[in-house]
């Protein structure tokens, strides 16, 4: 199952498990939570965004994916989820779409934090995490007396169907599914991970980071830093370029300069997402 909006995207299987599951059991209701497309809100604290999961997500969508709104949107982020339609979401770290990987590390992310947190090392964890981050939200602020959500007969059919085990209580995740972790991608041989302010870091062939970052004349602005970021790009250094311009922020030249450092490491995917990004902050 592809991505609605990008196309090259494939949508990793426990999430396509869940897209079937919740659609062939339309029917399913308990007392407290009367539908499956409220369990998808109530239980998994999801909602809005490109991707339901009652619904075709083969289906194409015409506009721009809405968190490229914000400015500090990293590209690498494609969310599956928003908690409650606010800036808070969930969604797959995609770092190197040209690994064509089978599954991603999930993270959540608001707007205003500026950095993404870990969710869960793929999507099966994310899953969990949400659920445990639901239960977080009960505990946090109470509903009435109404049943935990871990109590209900949803959560149950859901983990059973899902082959979730999700770890209710665990310190690493707090109301809203959120953690104080960063991600840590696996690195394949011949590869470099390095972190970045935004959370994601940048992932890529060792030989696309120079070796010797030494920065001639002590940039002190952003567009010096941009203008350096653009040296390493024509000197075949782009993911030395993009570790410098993801630390800068969501600045419509450091976007720009960012699209071309995608675009030079052939990532495909997020110039796409550059795109729109420069579409809604021109």
């Amino acid at each position: 199952m592809l991505h609605p909006v990008h196309s090259s995207f494939q949508l990793p299987a426990t999430y396509v498990a869940l897209c079937e599951f919740l659609r062939d059991n339309r029917d399913f209701h308990d007392d407290q939570v009367p539908k499956w497309s409220d369990v998808w809100s109530d239980l998994l604290l999801c909602d809005g965004g490109p991707l339901n999961p009652l619904e075709d997500a083969d289906a194409p969508v015409e506009e721009d994916p809405i968190e490229l709104s914000y400015r500090s949107q990293p590209m690498e982020i494609v969310p599956f989820g928003w908690e409650g339609g606010d800036a808070l979401h969930y969604g797959w770290a995609v770092l190197a779409p040209e690994l064509d990987l089978d599954d991603h590390a999930c993270v959540s992310f608001a707007p205003i934090d500026g950095h993404a947190v870990w969710l869960g090392d793929d999507t099966m964890q994310g899953l969990e995490n949400l659920l445990v981050g639901r239960v977080a939200n009960w505990t946090k602020w109470g509903e009435g007396g109404e049943l935990s959500p871990a109590e209900r007969s949803s959560w149950a059919v859901l983990c059973r169907a899902l082959e979730l085990r999700p770890l209710v209580g665990s310190p690493e995740i707090t109301a809203g599914a959120r953690s104080s972790r960063r991600i840590s991608p696996a690195v394949p041989p011949g590869w470099m991970y390095e972190p970045t302010a935004d959370g994601l870091g940048v992932l890529a062939e060792a030989s696309a980071f120079a070796s010797d970052d030494t920065i001639p004349g002590d940039p002190v602005t952003d567009e010096d830093w941009i203008e350096h970021a653009r040296e390493h790009i024509t000197a075949g250094y782009p993911a030395t370029a993009l570790v410098i311009l993801k630390d800068i922020g969501g600045e419509t030249p450091a976007v720009q300069a960012m699209r071309e450092a995608y675009q030079a490491l052939g990532r495909t995917m997020h110039v796409e997402r550059a795109d729109a990004w420069l579409r809604f902050n021109p």
